[in-house]
């Protein structure tokens, strides 16, 4: 089902059940740190699928991950190459700056396309070929600053990777729900994904003595932060 409830139309061949099986290209950052995430979550569900008898599932790409290293141009390439086998189904990359042009391309194909963890809302606004699996940006920035009022916290520190539409989309999301929460915002700083020293933020937030610090970055780099914030304290 598309973003508003309704049946997808497909206007490629019609979904084969029962006996049959289902193609499907699968598109991933191999290299990188959310490559990892996805490599590990692979595991062997087609085997799990398939074992269940009924509905098969092949994977094509000689059954491999096609690694669109987190850039916009590579996924386009990634996409086309997957599209020459023809397909059922697109299980398409997690990163939003490679899904939104990917999903352009899928729905004037008429190609379903399925996100696992690209978050930005306007992918599945493209069309009704083109889903998802996982929360959109403003929703978890909603749901962080909810979670901070059942803390109990009166004031905020926000530290966002200025070069990176995930964290940007996360932090303008926290920041127009907070103040509607009763939050103030005490500080607002800027890092870059590359950023491995945060001490000139964090001395900054924690000088605030803001109640939390609101940092919507990837896991690679937010213990960094959190140790330097403590380490202050």
């Amino acid at each position: 089902y598309s973003k508003n409830g309704r049946r997808c139309h497909c206007k490629r061949k019609p979904w084969k059940y029962q006996k049959s099986y289902n193609e499907r290209g699968r598109m991933y950052h191999v290299s990188g740190i959310v490559g990892i995430v996805q490599q590990k979550v692979r595991g062997d569900e087609k085997e799990e699928i398939n074992a269940l008898g009924g509905y098969q599932i092949e994977i094509l790409n000689g059954g491999n991950l096609a690694d669109d290293a987190s850039d916009s141009k590579q996924a386009i390439n990634v996409y086309n190459s997957l599209m020459a086998e023809d397909p059922d189904v697109l299980i398409a990359t997690y990163n939003s700056a490679c899904a939104l042009p990917m999903a352009e391309l899928a729905q004037k194909d008429g190609m379903v396309m399925v996100v696992p963890g690209a978050t930005n809302y306007a992918i599945t606004e493209t069309g009704d070929h083109i889903f998802r699996t996982c929360f959109i940006d403003p929703y978890q920035g909603k749901m962080a600053s909810k979670f901070a009022v059942s803390q109990e916290w009166k004031t905020a520190a926000v530290i966002y990777a200025k070069d990176d539409d995930y964290s940007n989309g996360l932090k303008d999301a926290f920041v127009e729900s907070a103040p509607e929460d009763g939050i103030e915002i005490l500080y607002t700083g800027e890092c870059t994904t590359k950023d491995t020293d945060f001490s000139a933020q964090v001395s900054q937030a924690v000088a605030s003595e803001a109640d939390m610090i609101f940092f919507p970055c990837f896991y690679d780099v937010v213990p960094l932060l959190v140790q330097q914030a403590r380490d202050l304290q």
